[in-house]
């Protein structure tokens, strides 16, 4: 097992498809609000492949000019599917408290708004493990740039090398390694693993009790923190 002198002081999670499965419900907005808008409903793989950016900027790319039209349509669906359709990852749940309890403050970083943030974390009762919660509405500028990162670590009074991004997409890796933070690259979420790998992030999770092995605390006589799951490229020190 490789070994790292210090570990990070905070951890950030990304929101959609890290902590929260919410990719079907994202699919069928964009289905329902590109067939009602456009007449034929946009192909799966190019919504997932969206996920991790602000939707405003992706449904004006879809209909140039249009865009605020089909962003009412997608929050009116949404509002009503929401509770329905949005799920838990298995593990994720379990895993934030754990974390919490080992004294790492937590924070989310996402580009959704605040209130569609505010719904997926009520949702499952998120918000009392969180230290802070950047959205859409926090920075000027968004995922893949790093500035909603700096300012989460920011607020937590840290260095961007004192924190670990978590998270599912392209969007979150680049995003990370542009503010100088690991990132940890997960497997469970829209991202595809070629995709991940290829962007070398600090490591890549499979499942979420690699997350917590990444992060338990040492031995108080070791002064090391164990480090598993597949490590994809260069083994950051923290």
């Amino acid at each position: 097992m490789h070994r790292i002198s210090s570990g990070p002081r905070v951890v950030l999670f990304d929101l959609d498809g890290t902590l929260v499965d919410s990719v079907e419900l994202i699919v069928r907005c964009f289905q329902h609000t590109t067939a009602y808008h456009l007449g034929a409903p946009l192909e799966r793989t190019t919504i997932v492949a969206t996920i991790g950016r602000p939707l405003r900027a992706c449904l004006e790319e879809i209909a140039p000019g249009r865009g605020e039209a089909l962003y009412a349509t997608y929050r009116e669906f949404n509002n009503a599917q929401h509770d329905l359709l949005i799920q838990p990852i298995a593990g994720m749940l379990s895993v934030l408290p754990v974390l919490r309890g080992w004294g790492y403050p937590l924070g989310v970083v996402t580009s959704k708004t605040r209130v569609g943030a505010e719904a997926a974390l009520a949702r499952f009762e998120l918000g009392a493990v969180l230290d802070t919660v950047v959205c859409l509405e926090d920075t000027i500028q968004h995922k893949p740039e790093p500035e909603p990162l700096l300012c989460a670590a920011r607020r937590l009074g840290v260095a961007p090398e004192q924190a670990l991004y978590v998270g599912d997409s392209t969007f979150d890796v680049r995003s990370a390694q542009a503010a100088g933070m690991p990132v940890a690259a997960v497997l469970w979420g829209a991202g595809k693993e070629a995709d991940l790998h290829a962007l070398r992030p600090t490591y890549l999770l499979s499942d979420p009790a690699e997350l917590l092995e990444l992060l338990r605390p040492a031995p108080r006589d070791s002064g090391e923190t164990p480090v598993v799951g597949r490590s994809a490229g260069h083994a950051l020190q923290f």
